[in-house]
């Protein structure tokens, strides 16, 4: 390590600062962009149940509803860690929070939904 200041300085400008980012309000984002993803998914899951011999539009319902869900569970596996972070490293805690409550009703609800059909 060298004492020079402005050696210390280019190496902290090349360093990525990821702690320093805002990571409440990111985990905010993505557990709003989860709720988007689950609720178009539903949507999806609604506009699929037709009669039979409607065509191929069924068939890509399905699809779109396997992506979006897909898409939800990796927005709420971002959201979780973002959320952690976010509390850990003291980063927008009341976003981090917020975040939080976002993504534990869909938990909740899937919960729910399990525990119905018992």
């Amino acid at each position: 390590m060298s004492f020079d200041p402005w050696a210390a300085l280019e190496a902290q400008r090349r360093r990525r600062h990821w702690r320093s980012w805002p990571w409440g309000w990111v985990a905010l984002l993505f557990g709003l962009l989860a709720w988007g993803a689950f609720g178009y998914a539903v949507l999806l899951a609604a506009a699929g149940t037709r009669m039979p011999g409607d065509g191929a539009a069924p068939h890509w319902q399905v699809t779109m509803l396997k992506v979006s869900f897909c898409a939800a569970v990796v927005m709420y596996a971002a959201g979780t860690a973002s959320t952690v972070l976010g509390w850990r490293l003291h980063r927008a805690r009341v976003a981090a929070a917020l975040a939080a409550v976002l993504l534990v009703v869909p938990s909740l609800l899937l919960v729910w939904a399990i525990l119905a059909q018992l």
